[in-house]
């Protein structure tokens, strides 16, 4: 029997010294720790574009207690998001990225997926990146899948068990784009949290919006 997890996480989000605005979203929005199942987030709104900020929220807002599957959360964002271009037609170009978890009380965790946000886990010392860049090859900065954009979906869902000790890392590109992986695996390792990471990266001039969700799992 697996043993009872509990989930203890950090957050941050800062719009840095290029970007006029935040068009990330996160989810928790506050920092805090639960024995029951956790649900997390990082949205990338598409930069350049208007409204990626707006498109970012929508699908964070989909993120409640009425919908617990993953990829019904995820095709709820594209449509409300395609919902509200309809609407306001002077949004019709923007659009999101979505690195969605939950992770179970018995250590589960459960990824679903679109775009270049990412989801990394720190485990037995080894950094792996669970989630797959949905980018053109050779292109990092191009697309192939995002919300909003109409085209049929084709999120990508993992599952990942998780053990007391380990930690999960949800970040925007804005994040992993400024540090390397070895940077990563020792913050981790040595109980970083968000706020101290995301202030790093911050003072040293990044191009985008940076985000980080940190989930440390600990003995309930």
């Amino acid at each position: 029997m697996k043993k009872e997890i509990k989930c203890v996480w950090t957050v941050a989000s800062e719009c840095g010294p290029v970007r006029e605005k935040n068009e990330d979203s996160i989810y928790p929005s506050v920092s805090g720790s639960t024995s029951e199942t956790l649900y997390a987030a990082v949205c990338d709104g598409l930069g350049g574009y208007t409204g990626g900020n707006i498109a970012s929220k929508l699908a964070i807002e989909e993120i409640h207690d009425g919908n617990t599957d993953l990829e019904s959360i995820i095709f709820n964002a594209d449509k409300s998001i395609l919902d509200y271009q309809i609407s306001n037609p002077e949004y019709s170009n923007m659009g999101t990225t979505m690195t969605l978890i939950s992770i179970e009380n018995n250590g589960k965790l459960k990824l679903a997926h679109i775009g270049d946000t990412r989801c990394y886990v720190l485990s037995n010392r080894s950094l792996h990146q669970i989630s797959t860049d949905h980018v053109v090859s050779g292109f990092n900065n191009m697309l192939t899948q995002a919300l909003g954009t109409g085209k049929k979906l084709e999120p990508e869902i993992i599952d990942f068990q998780l053990s007391v000790g380990d930690v999960v890392l949800l970040c925007s590109d804005g994040f992993y784009n400024e540090v390397s992986e070895s940077y990563m695996k020792r913050k981790l390792s040595e109980g970083t949290i968000a706020d101290a990471l995301v202030k790093e990266v911050i003072a040293s001039d990044p191009k985008d919006n940076v985000s980080v969700v940190i989930v440390n799992i600990v003995e309930q």
